[in-house]
């Protein structure tokens, strides 16, 4: 039985995030093929079948999850119409997510803890921030009066995110915790925009 491209799809997307879950819970050497093969419930031969090898697994891994995300997190119908409070709910969804969500926790980790270990080649795996901080800095630019330019503003709010994230992963327990992240999101961005 030939199995359609939308079957084909939706294994590669099973596969990419067993693979994110797999590096999370066994660093990269622990995560084999058939570990990764077994948590998605496929054959290793249908995981060779879509990656040729574990490093382009994760390479492909982290783009892809890095993409959805951000994806969702500048989805243009959750934008408030001011920046300040735009950019506040971006840094409030970010470390919710990082709090909530075990994929996303799972990306964190394998970006943090496995990628450096893993990848050489440092370009592709910068292209989904480089997407995060044209995204930031298209929005920053939309509506307000920046003390710098938005592309400075932009660097910084990914120095944040990316302090989130190193933190998700390092020292959870230092993220606001929730009845404090409106405050704490709101002072970063006091500070970043004044």
């Amino acid at each position: 039985m030939k199995r359609s491209a939308e079957d084909a799809a939706m294994t590669r997307l099973t596969l990419l995030e067993a693979a994110l879950m797999a590096f999370e819970e066994k660093g990269w050497r622990g995560a084999t093929f058939e570990h990764i093969a077994e948590r998605a419930g496929v054959t290793r031969g249908a995981l060779h079948h879509h990656f040729r090898s574990k490093a382009v697994l994760l390479t492909e891994a982290l783009e892809w999850g890095w993409s959805d995300y951000g994806n969702r997190i500048f989805s243009r119908e959750h934008t408030p119409s001011d920046v300040e409070g735009w950019l506040r709910a971006v840094l409030s969804e970010f470390v919710t997510s990082l709090r909530h969500d075990g994929r996303f926790r799972a990306l964190a980790s394998t970006t943090v803890l496995v990628a450096p270990q893993a990848l050489d080649d440092s370009s592709r795996k910068h292209e989904a921030l480089d997407a995060w901080r044209d995204e930031i800095a298209t929005s920053l630019r939309a509506g307000t009066d920046l003390p710098m330019p938005a592309e400075t503003a932009a660097g910084l709010v990914l120095v944040l995110i990316q302090g989130f994230t190193v933190t998700a992963v390092t020292r959870p327990h230092d993220l606001p915790q929730p009845e404090h992240l409106h405050a704490a999101t709101a002072a970063l961005v006091r500070g970043l925009l004044s």
